[in-house]
């Protein structure tokens, strides 16, 4: 298909051919059968019905290292052009051969017209795409194809186009499955045209040039076509359990790939010949075009810009016109739109300039002469010569150069006009020069110097200029230029470095063209160019009168925006408008403040220029145009180059030299690498060097941490090892962290994520796993044994029931895992028991707890272990002994329990107080009231008191001093002060009044005090007023106190006596004890009270230490004065009865389970969904009331539908897990659209991926999709991750550890995050199926509507299976997740909770109304719409849809509540709404029971009813549709022709006439009876049996003639004789045959004796017999021949006799017609198998007996000889015998011929029992002798042939001929028998001489028959023998 065909319009451009490039193409696949080794195929087609079979195998081999050409079928046959095909594995080898890739390498690049491919022996491929490539690496779609259009959206995301491919882009890339169908089976063809369609086909557009432009092209089979039979088989099984037979007919084939295409000429080509030196096509280049594809104008063409050329324009490259004076040029697009070149007509059109002008020409088209050159005047442009020197002298010329030719006359003076070669002389030097005409330059600088003299020295230099001629900058100073004011620019250097120079650089010119109809403030932004300081010319051209005032220039960076200084200046239309801007901070404004700029700021907007903005539009009409013309100077001098310290780079030191993208987007405003800007800030910012320690040489440019750390390093410097890593990171080399060994570095034994070294530079692993410890995770944990430093080895908890003492070490042995320290409070081997001391449940609740039995009150420590009794004393009662009974008090210093014995008198009651006093009566006192008591008067003596006036005593001391000064305190005189308030006064005041400080004169120094009232005592005295001894002190008198002399017991003494006692509340000699109820002993304040609540302790001691009561149950507090936690109301303390649940977390205890309420009501705080007094009840709306729940219960989702719901009751969680077969899972990408399980195998109990292999198929990360079974609300979802990577952290480290996709809709996603995972560590998940913690993928917190939402129909769930960085596999186990099923909890099923049961309305079901109720089915979509009902205003999640009633016509109340098809249709209806009557049933479904009645064909009960289907044909009528074949009728009530029987008879039917074709007459058969019509001589009901003496062949015929006739009855006769015989013997033994020659013998002497034989008849006789003995001996060779034959292949020959007799015997019994000797009948089945050695044995013994009966017959034969000579008498009588045995043989031999092949059988069998009696008559002794003598070696051959049968049989290879031998060994029984019958027969012809002779006749015709059958069975036997 030429491409040119694609246009059907003619075109100028010129293509070349278009050829099948696959012919030369390198063709590779990944994949070819036979490769590994010899592979059976088959072809699919042979297992399709219906296909034509054919004679050629359909199976067959392929082996690519076969010999055999057929047997292979390399890539290299696809494009061969032959009818050899390539071929892929089946999939019998792996489902990963549905994936193979042929890639073609055209080995240039080609314009690619259409692909063909065309299929071999299978299928075209189902999915697959085609590719295209430029450089083999990257590839690019051209189109895909899949099954089924479904396949597109799910599978290449693309819409399906249907039909024939068509296209609406040129760069379309569609997905078809129109070449996917199954059928062809075989040679199918895809054709895929790339060019043919497209919107640009017959022009074809750049687009689609580089669209169909390929060198390499791909094919990318992804799925094999299989048979829809075959898609569920092997979908859900591994191919290599599947048949062989399916998965062998599945592989791809290709037969041909034709690529047309031709070669990239872009129309400037006819040709494309082969290079044979480069193997290539090249173009052979047109219309001045050069290069391979002829993509540029050849040298010298170049006038006009290159184009390709296309299907209607030609597009040809023109010469440059260089006037002879030049080969090549280039196109100049500035050039082009000035019109400044000539093309070769001489017209200025295109842009050609002119390279390498010779003959010292120069200008665009070489029409100039160069500098120092003219061309006179007449010399043409195209002179060989035409530029002439000027020779102008350096002196007195101005230049080297003149005027060059006439259009440059009037340029040197508008004034003269000059001809060409005129030199421009000189009249004086220049400025700044001397001496002319020599003109030396001047000492002082122009640029430099302020001299108005250059010349005139002294030199003055400008501010920054230096030098003795001031021409040199100053340090720190560049760029000295004359217009400089003070000579040199300051160097910026960003403010980092002071020493700089002007730059060597140059600037770039940019030209610009707009034609913008736009408004008048219009700019033109020129990015991406390289702004420096310097000067621009902008020329802008208008064609418009227009004003302007914006700013024409405006560059832009760093943040700020400047505009040109100098705008405003007007501009002409029509005419240059030139605006030198030089780049300096004078000369710009900030743009929004219109302020000058900065210097800095004008560095730092060039150091990172974004856009520089020059105004382009001047006019607001659409047709204005303007040129803008940016122009610099030569060389960019005020650029300065600064020399930059270590660490900045750039001309000013503001950026870094960057190589690469990444260091340019880095080192923005930044440094060069390695270092960083520390305050950010570009002028003045300081570059310092990153602190990576040669782990990065990158770091951020602001907070200068460093990036991409390598060699396993991390932090924020690269200071520290990754985790799983340890070392010292800060020494700088690539080994400084090395992998951790905790305690192996083998993943197995590696039980720490994270390690690092101490400071003496040892391992230590700081994050073991629990159960191990040490260093380096080397041992097992307390409470864990194992050898963890073993490879293989770890650590397991101790078996010890949770109950070890942790707390101490080696609570259990390390190693073995004994028991050894059980917890306080436990005991036994396993700690399974409460130890001595201690009572509870150790395994179940384990709560031992100390029995607490009072030390005093019990007789031991010891309780009991159940129920914590203490044994009590004598008067102790109580659990712990710690009371005293009634009546009773504690004796502190007996230390018991004593009885009150209070006096009954004396006592109100036997009661008594702690201390043993009694309460006594009235007038009755004593410990127990027993002493009566004594009348007494109370007396007082009082001290009279001087009473003083208060005024007098308030004069007293308000009186001045007499000094007239002012009091020491306050104001008052000595010995009184002013108390801040006043005694007596309660806290009001006393009007500031001074009062005596009372100071006792024994114990004070002075009688002052201080503004307190306190006196100065005297050493040992104490008290306000100094009148007491201080502790330790005694006996208070004048001077103080004397110390007391008791050292021991803190000097503490009597104050009077100074007797040392103990400080209070202290007992023991020493003091040294609290006394009881007592506690905190000091010696010198001695104790202090415990002060025990009486009703909150359990005693009145307190801890000696700290004083702490202890509480009751219900108390607490130091002194057991408060209500403990969860009772309220002291000091009662009763349980307040709140719900732990329910109540808010900060009132409650846990651990207790037991919470605070209010005192007085007992209210408790409740959560903010529960309610009730004890925060017992959920809320309305909400349920299931949770201790873990901070709202205390859920709201009620129903999805919306209901607001009541409980919790679900009766529910256990159970572990779902992966089913036996689930043992692989499938590994998909994020999105689950590309799924793979290559590479994923199960070793138990691991699901195992290694990455190397998925990583073709799958983009990571990689996920496992878990089966459709997991889904469920509040369980867990369980599994355990293993992985090997390089390094822990990477880019899948950050994606979501768990994804689930659900919702109505399938469109939710929800998100759950983990901590990153450790390498080589096995690591369990247990992820909550709850609400917390999971995300919405935009990182959204789930609420628990979005997440019921997700779980209403969940799509799949992903587990994340990418791990680390570089993983190289990871593994999957012990996968479970807890659902709620019904069921009682136990020990290992606990109930379910967070499990709402909804009260849903009408039509909906489940426990949150997710489901349709029975009888209803959900309508979603657009049929939910006010049409449907108020129902459709039900509320519900988006997308759910709602349940309406099933649509079942009234005969069913369920239907499938997705599809809402009717089940289980009733009252005989089906269809999807019951609609119809089921088959079998007709009438019109109209909701009644009784709708459709059934169908009477022709009668109702199952036997008479032939058809399945009947249809009504009016209301109450129908008719039978399917009446099977031999029924007619209306009803099927009757036979078809051809048919009898009556189907209106229950049990009656119809079957087909079977009349015989011979023996029935044409016609049908009677409709009732059945019977056929026969004809004569036939007879039975269908005619297929013979009359009595008829036969059938191809019709009847009558055997009842004269001749057939008569021998049937002489038959019948023979039969009657043989049946009358005995037959019952199985095998007649050979003596009676002997016997019965030996009464033939005794009848012959009878005959042959004197009396009956004369003379003549012996002659006669003699003569007679000597020929009967001659044929005898004959006889007798042949018997005893085929006798030797007989016994050598016994098996075989006992074959053909036995079937002789079988047919004799058959033809006897049976007494059939001649017509059965013509046809004889087929060989009788074989009998049962009998004991073949056993018979051959028994006919070893007969052959004995045989012998032993001939000897006989040698006696009675010697005793015939001794009657010869009687015999002599009597042969007269026998001549006459003879003679009418002559007669009778004749007629026999007639007879003969008549006789059938049986019947010569028959007389064949007689003839042999008269040859016997005539041999046994005649042979002669010799013959009997001989006889002996051989039958003697034939025994002893015989016993050899039986034992090898016998050992033959008992190996068993004998054993197919097992059956039939012994078959013939009951035949030789049965023949046996028959023999008998005929020798007894025989006996009696014998007595007939007529007949014996009649029988010798047919001797020799019998023999020959005798011997054709030994013949046949040497044969057998033969094949015998060789089988065995």
């Amino acid at each position: 298909m030429p491409l040119a065909a694609v246009s059907p319009a003619a075109s100028p451009g010129l293509f070349p051919a278009v050829l099948n490039l696959a012919t030369m193409a390198d063709i590779h696949a990944n994949a070819t059968c036979g490769s590994q080794g010899p592979e059976m195929f088959c072809k699919l087609v042979e297992h399709v019905p219906g296909q034509p079979a054919r004679n050629r195998p359909q199976c067959r081999v392929c082996n690519q290292k076969s010999i055999k050409p057929l047997e292979q079928h390399p890539i290299e046959y696809a494009i061969d052009g032959t009818n050899r095909w390539w071929q892929s594995p089946s999939i019998k080898n792996g489902m990963e051969y549905h994936h193979v890739t042929v890639t073609l390498d055209l080995k240039q690049v080609f314009q690619i017209a259409y692909v063909i491919i065309k299929a071999a022996n299978s299928p075209r491929p189902g999915n697959w795409v085609l590719e295209r490539s430029l450089d083999g690496v990257t590839y690019d779609p051209w189109q895909y194809y899949a099954i089924t259009d479904t396949e597109c959206l799910t599978r290449f995301n693309l819409n399906p186009r249907t039909g024939p491919p068509y296209y609406t882009r040129d760069d379309e890339v569609i997905c078809t499955s129109f070449y996917s169908k199954i059928q062809p089976l075989e040679n199918g063809e895809i054709h895929t045209s790339l060019i043919n369609g497209r919107p640009s086909a017959e022009d074809p557009s750049p687009t689609l040039l580089n669209f169909t432009s390929a060198r390499f092209i791909r094919l990318v089979f992804q799925r094999i076509r299989t048979l829809n039979a075959d898609l569920m088989t092997l979908a859900l099984n591994d191919p290599r359990d599947v048949d062989p037979i399916v998965t062998r007919r599945y592989y791809y084939s290709i037969k041909d790939i034709s690529v047309g295409g031709m070669c990239i000429c872009y129309g400037h080509a006819k040709a494309c010949p082969l290079n044979e030196r480069t193997k290539k096509f090249s173009c052979e280049c047109e219309h001045n075009t050069c290069g391979e594809s002829c993509d540029r104008c050849c040298p010298g063409y170049q006038q006009q810009p290159w184009m390709a050329g296309t299907f209607l324009t030609r597009h040809v490259c023109e010469k440059c016109n260089c006037h002879g004076q030049a080969d090549d040029c280039y196109f100049n697009q500035t050039v082009a739109d000035l019109t400044l070149s000539l093309d070769a007509t001489g017209q200025r059109r295109g842009g050609g300039v002119c390279v390498g002008c010779r003959h010292n020409t120069a200008g665009v088209n070489c029409e100039n002469c160069s500098a120092g050159y003219y061309r006179p005047q007449g010399v043409s442009l195209e002179d060989p010569e035409p530029c002439r020197p000027c020779l102008c002298h350096p002196d007195g010329s101005t230049s080297q150069s003149c005027v060059s030719d006439e259009s440059q006359s009037s340029d040197w003076s508008p004034q003269d006009h000059y001809h060409c070669g005129v030199c421009l002389c000189l009249s004086r030097c220049a400025y700044g020069y001397k001496g002319f005409p020599s003109c030396e330059r001047c000492a002082c600088s122009i640029e430099g110097s302020t001299n108005n003299d250059p010349c005139r020295t002294p030199c003055y230099c400008k501010e920054n200029v230096e030098g003795e001629n001031c021409d040199r900058c100053k340090l720190g100073f560049y760029n000295l230029r004359r217009d400089n004011r003070r000579g040199c620019e300051k160097c910026s250097c960003m403010g980092v470095a002071s020493q700089c120079s002007a730059s060597p650089l140059a600037y770039q010119n940019v030209r610009s063209h707009v034609h913008e109809p736009t408004q008048c403030h219009r700019y033109r932004s020129l990015r991406g160019l390289a702004f420096e300081r310097g000067r621009e010319r902008v020329r802008t051209t208008l064609h418009r009168d227009l004003f302007f005032t914006p700013p024409p220039y405006s560059p832009q960076g760093a943040g700020i925006k400047m505009i040109d200084g100098k705008y405003g200046q007007p501009v002409y239309p029509s005419s240059p408008s030139t605006n030198h801007v030089a780049l300096l901070p004078e000369n710009f404004l900030v743009s929004e403040s219109r302020q000058p700029i900065s210097r800095r700021e004008f560095l730092s907007v060039l150091a990172d220029v974004t856009s520089v903005s020059v105004r382009a539009s001047y006019s607001t009409e659409p047709s204005a145009t303007s040129d803008l013309h940016a122009r610099g100077e030569k060389r960019a001098s005020a650029v300065e180059i600064c020399a930059c310290p270590p660490g900045y780079a750039g001309s000013s030191c503001e950026t870094a030299s960057h190589t690469t993208q990444r260091e340019l987007e880095a080192l923005i405003r930044g440094c060069v690498a390695g270092f960083r800007r520390v305050n950010g800030a570009l002028y003045g910012g300081v570059c310092e060097a990153c602190r990576c320690h040669g782990h990065s040489a990158h770091c951020h440019q602001v907070t200068g941490q460093c990036l991409d750390c390598s060699h396993r390093t991390a932090g924020p410097y690269c200071g520290a090892c990754l985790p799983g890593y340890y070392g010292n990171a800060t020494h700088g080399s690539a080994d400084d962290c090395q992998p951790c060994a905790c305690p192996l570095s083998l993943p197995s034994n590696n039980f720490s994520p994270t390690c690092h070294l101490s400071n003496a530079g040892e391992l230590l692993c700081d994050r073991c796993q629990t159960g191990y410890t040490g260093p380096r995770c080397g041992r097992c944990a307390n409470g864990y044994f194992g050898h963890p430093s073993r490879p293989g080895g770890s650590c397991q908890p101790c078996q010890c029931h949770d109950n070890l003492d942790f707390a101490l070490p080696r609570s259990c042995d390390p190693i073995t895992g004994q028991c050894l320290r059980c917890r306080q409070g436990y005991g036994g081997e396993t700690c399974e028991s409460c130890s001595d001391g201690y009572y509870g449940d150790a395994v179940n609740a384990k709560n031992c707890q100390p029995c607490q039995c009072h030390t005093n009150g019990s007789l031991s420590e010891a309780c009991h272990q159940e129920t914590g009794q203490c044994q009590c004393r004598e008067h102790v009662l109580g659990r712990q002994c710690d009371e005293c009974m009634p009546n009773c008090w504690w004796d502190a210093e007996r230390q018991e329990c004593l009885p009150c014995q209070c006096s009954p008198p004396g006592a109100l009651a036997q009661r008594c107080d702690v201390e043993g006093r009694c309460i006594c009566r009235p007038g009755y006192s004593g410990r127990r009231c027993d002493l009566r008591r004594q009348g007494y008067e109370r007396r007082e003596t009082r001290r009279p008191v001087e009473r003083v006036p208060v005024e007098v005593a308030q004069q007293r001391w308000d009186t001045p001093s007499r000094h007239g000064g002012a009091s020491r305190t306050g104001g008052c005189p000595r010995g009184a002060y002013r108390p801040r308030i006043a005694p007596q006064t309660h806290g009001l005041a006393s009007g500031g009044s001074c009062v005596p400080c009372h100071c006792n004169s024994f114990g004070s120094k002075s009688f002052d005090c201080d503004e307190a009232g306190q006196c100065r005592c005297q050493p040992g005295v104490a008290g306000p007023k100094c009148d007491r001894c201080s502790r330790g002190f005694f006996l208070f008198q004048e001077g103080g106190c004397t110390p007391c002399d008791c050292s021991h017991v803190g000097n503490n003494c009597d104050t009077n006596t100074g007797q040392c006692i103990c400080p209070p509340h202290t007992i023991g000699e020493r003091c040294d004890r609290c006394a009881p109820n007592h506690w905190g002993h000091d010696i010198m304040e001695g104790c202090k009270e415990c002060g025990c609540s009486v009703v909150g302790s359990v005693a009145q001691q307190c801890n000696m230490n700290t004083g702490c009561c202890l509480c009751r149950d219900a108390y607490r507090g130091e002194k057991c004065n408060e209500c403990q936690l969860g009772y309220r109301d002291f000091p009662q303390c009763t349980a307040c009865e709140c719900s732990a649940a329910g109540s808010e977390s900060e009132t409650c205890d846990q651990e207790r389970g037991v919470c605070a309420c209010a005192d007085r009501t007992g209210k408790c705080s409740c959560k903010a969904n529960v309610e009730g007094h004890g925060c017992e009840d959920c809320k309305p709306g909400t349920f299931g009331l949770s201790v873990r729940n901070p709202l205390g219960c859920s709201s009620c989702y129903c999805y919306g539908l209901s607001q009541t719901c409980s919790e679900k009751q009766g529910l256990i969680r159970m572990s779902l897990m992966l089913k036996p077969e689930q043992t692989v899972l499938p590994l998909v990408d994020k999105s689950n659209s590309a799924e793979t399980r290559t590479g994923v195998s199960f070793q138990h109990p691991e699901i195992l991926v290694h990455a190397d292999l998925v990583s073709s198929a799958l983009s990571e990360p990689y996920y496992w999709r878990l089966p459709e079974q997991f889904k469920a609300y509040g369980g867990q979802l369980k599994y355990a991750v293993y992985y090997e990577a390089r390094e822990e952290t990477g880019s899948s480290s950050y994606e979501p550890q768990v994804i689930i996709r659900g919702g109505p809709n399938k469109d939710l996603l929800m998100m759950r995050h983990t901590a990153g995972l450790q390498i080589g560590q096995l690591t369990r998940h247990e992820i909550e199926m709850t609400e917390a913690e999971w995300k919405h993928a935009d990182g959204r917190s789930m609420t628990r509507e979005d997440f019921m939402d997700v779980l209403f129909y969940v799509d799949y769930i992903l587990i994340k299976a990418s791990q680390g960085n570089q993983m190289r596999h990871s593994r999957i186990s012990e996968i479970s997740l807890t659902v709620a099923e019904g069921g009682r909890p136990n020990t290992e099923s606990e109930r379910a909770h967070q499990i709402e049961s909804c009260e849903c309305p009408a039509g909906y079901s489940g426990l949150s109304c997710e489901e349709c109720a029975a009888g209803f089915y959900r309508l979603r979509g657009a049929a939910v719409g006010p049409a449907s009902g108020p129902a459709s205003q039900e509320p519900g999640v988006a997308g759910m849809g709602r349940c309406v009633r099933c649509q079942c016509s009234g005969h069913s109340t369920t239907c499938d509540p997705e599809t809402s098809i009717c089940q289980n249709c009733q009252d005989n209806t089906e269809g999807a709404r019951c609609e119809s009557c089921a088959p079998g049933y007709y009438g019109v479904v109209r909701g009644f029971h009784d709708d459709c009645k059934p169908c009477a064909c022709p009668l109702t009960n199952p036997e008479n009813n032939f058809s399945p289907s009947c249809v009504s044909e009016s209301f109450d009528d129908y008719r039978c549709t399917d009446c099977p074949e031999g029924y007619e009728g209306k009803y099927c009530e009757r036979c078809a022709t051809g048919y009898h029987g009556n189907p209106r008879m229950p049990g009656g039917r119809c079957e087909e006439c079977k009349c015989s074709a011979w023996g029935a007459l044409p016609g049908p058969c009677d409709p009732e009876t059945g019977q056929c019509r026969c004809r004569g001589g036939a007879t039975g009901p269908s005619c297929d049996q013979c009359m009595e003496r008829h036969v059938m062949h191809e019709c009847v015929f009558s055997c009842d003639d004269d001749c057939a006739g008569l021998l049937i009855s002489d038959m019948d006769s023979l039969y009657g004789v043989i049946t009358s015989v005995n037959l019952t013997t199985p095998l007649p033994p050979p003596y009676k045959i002997l016997y019965r020659f030996e009464n033939m013998t005794e009848e012959l002497k009878h005959m042959l004796s004197p009396q009956r034989a004369p003379e003549r008849l012996l002659q006669l006789a003699d003569s007679n017999l000597g020929s009967v003995v001659t044929e005898m001996d004959q006889l007798h060779n042949r018997v005893r021949h085929t006798h030797t034959h007989t016994h050598t292949h016994t098996l075989p020959q006992s074959d053909i006799s036995c079937n002789t007799l079988d047919y004799f015997s058959e033809v006897l019994l049976h007494r059939q017609t001649v017509a059965w000797f013509m046809c004889p009948p087929p060989p009788p089945p074989p009998t049962p198998p009998i004991q073949v050695t056993g018979k051959l044995s028994d006919h070893g013994g007969k052959l004995e007996e045989a012998q032993e009966l001939l000897d006989a017959a040698q006696s009675k034969s010697r005793e015939a000889g001794a009657l010869a000579a009687q015999n002599q008498a009597n042969l007269t009588a026998l001549e006459v015998r003879l003679c009418c045995v002559h007669t009778v043989s004749a007629r026999a031999c007639e007879d003969t011929r008549l006789h059938t092949y049986t019947h010569r059988h028959t007389l064949f069998m007689l003839v042999c029992v008269s040859v016997s009696v005539c041999v046994c008559m005649c042979v002669c002794l010799q013959d009997l002798e001989e006889m002996e003598r051989e039958l003697g070696p034939l025994h002893d051959r015989l016993e050899t042939k039986v034992a090898h049968l016998t050992d033959g049989l008992s190996d068993g290879d004998l054993a197919d001929h097992v059956g039939l031998a012994e078959g013939h060994a009951q035949q030789l029984n049965e023949s046996a028998a028959i023999l008998d019958g005929i020798l007894a027969e025989a006996k009696n012809l014998s007595f007939n001489a007529t007949a014996a002779f009649k029988a010798y006749s047919n001797i020799k015709n019998s023999v020959d028959e005798a011997e054709r059958e030994a013949k046949a069975a040497k044969q057998s036997a033969a094949e015998a023998l060789m089988n065995n």
